[in-house]
């Protein structure tokens, strides 16, 4: 998705802004969760081996085994397995045992001493001064070891949140971008409503003196002779060539209806490039099918080729015609210096810069095209020239 600059300004950049400040706060809530349940967990589990470190001070090693499996019993929500281990290793246990248990030291009665004193048959040696000789291993159970569950919630959360946030943000930015071109497109329909009916009206007006001007320079023409004939004559030509841009213009100001119809493109293009002086190339794999006005169709054409002749005149004019993506697309193609505008303006009315040209073919190019739901469009070509495109929906075959 491609969007401006202005609605990316107003819209995403401030929404990415709040979107990574709520990420960052949803994972700084998520490790103050975490270190907070881990405390509680580690405190639930000293406390449990605490509890059985007492039991265990009043009875002995055999009796352990017996102590343990209570201590289970009352503890089953919280403690799954339970371990008593000395210097040389486990000495009682029950319950299950899980890799990683929570183990803290364990200051065991009397009874317990022959465990861990030299010559008492087991731990010798172990151990070192201060230091707690047995331990106490406590496997957690399942519900217990979910410290995190909450924490991940939390910054899951946030991370969809503050995703979702920018997804609307794009989504909320492109609707500004379709309305800017609604609202460019339809200020600029007005604008071209307003030249169109103000150049029919200028035109209707223009036309009647012009016929007068342009009958008495041809009656003038036929009774005078030198200079006075030759002056004659360049008013009938001056004349002539008003009307041809008064009849352009009202071409503009009112495009005639469209009768589409499935042609092959390819074909009408070979017949119009036939008559152009030199005749222009035209390349297409076989029949490009498409669902146009034949007659303006035709004139676009024309006016395309025209076009590109009046920049190179003696250079070669290449026609191409193809099927993309489920349109009819023709391109004309010369080797002439550009059309000397904005590629974006050169199909604006009035807009030329031929000296001798009206500003209006290209304009009544696009609006014939549009017409017939296509489009028209100028661009560099690639090694010095211009691609003319005119691209029209495609036919059924």
């Amino acid at each position: 998705m491609r969007l401006s600059g202005t609605p990316v300004r107003l819209v995403v950049l401030p929404a990415g802004i709040l979107a990574v400040a709520l990420v960052a706060t949803a994972f700084l809530a998520s490790s103050s969760l975490s270190q907070r349940d881990a405390a509680v967990r580690e405190g639930i589990l000293v406390r449990a081996g605490h509890d059985v470190e007492t039991r265990l001070r009043e009875v002995t090693p055999a009796d352990a085994p017996a102590v343990l499996q209570a201590f289970l019993g009352e503890n089953a929500e919280t403690i799954e397995g339970i371990e008593v281990a000395g210097p040389d290793g486990p000495i009682a246990s029950a319950g299950t045992a899980r890799p990683g248990a929570f183990e803290m030291p364990a200051a065991l009665g009397r009874e317990w001493r022959s465990l861990v004193v030299p010559g008492g048959g087991r731990g010798r040696g172990q151990g070192g001064p201060g230091m707690a000789p047995f331990r106490l291993r406590l496997s957690p159970s399942p519900w217990l070891g979910q410290e995190g569950v909450l924490s991940m919630v939390v910054a899951g959360g946030g991370l969809v949140a503050g995703l979702a946030l920018v997804g609307l943000s794009l989504f909320a930015a492109r609707g500004l971008e379709q309305r800017q071109r609604l609202l460019t497109a339809e200020a600029e329909r007005r604008r071209l409503a307003a030249v169109s009916l103000a150049g029919a009206g200028l035109a209707h007006r223009v036309r009647n003196p012009l016929a007068v001007i342009k009958g008495t320079a041809q009656l003038l023409e036929e009774k005078l002779s030198g200079q006075e004939r030759e002056r004659a004559t360049r008013i009938v030509a001056s004349s002539e060539r008003i009307e041809s841009l008064l009849s352009r213009l009202l071409d503009f100001a009112r495009p005639t209806e469209a009768e589409p119809e499935e042609l092959d493109l390819a074909d009408l293009a070979r017949q119009v490039a036939s008559r152009t002086v030199p005749p222009a190339s035209v390349a297409a794999a076989g029949p490009v099918w498409a669902f146009v006005d034949r007659d303006q169709a035709e004139s676009i054409l024309e006016e395309l080729l025209a076009n590109a002749r009046a920049f190179d005149p003696g250079g070669p004019i290449e026609v191409t015609v193809c099927a993309e993506r489920g349109t009819a697309l023709l391109e004309v193609l010369d080797r002439g210096p550009g059309p000397g505008v904005d590629a974006g303006r050169a199909f604006d009315p009035y807009v030329t810069s031929r000296p001798d040209g009206t500003g209006l073919g290209l304009a009544i190019v696009r609006a014939l095209a549009e017409t017939n739901g296509g489009s028209t469009s100028l661009a560099a070509r690639s090694g010095g020239g211009t691609v003319a495109s005119f691209r029209v929906p495609s036919g059924g075959n």
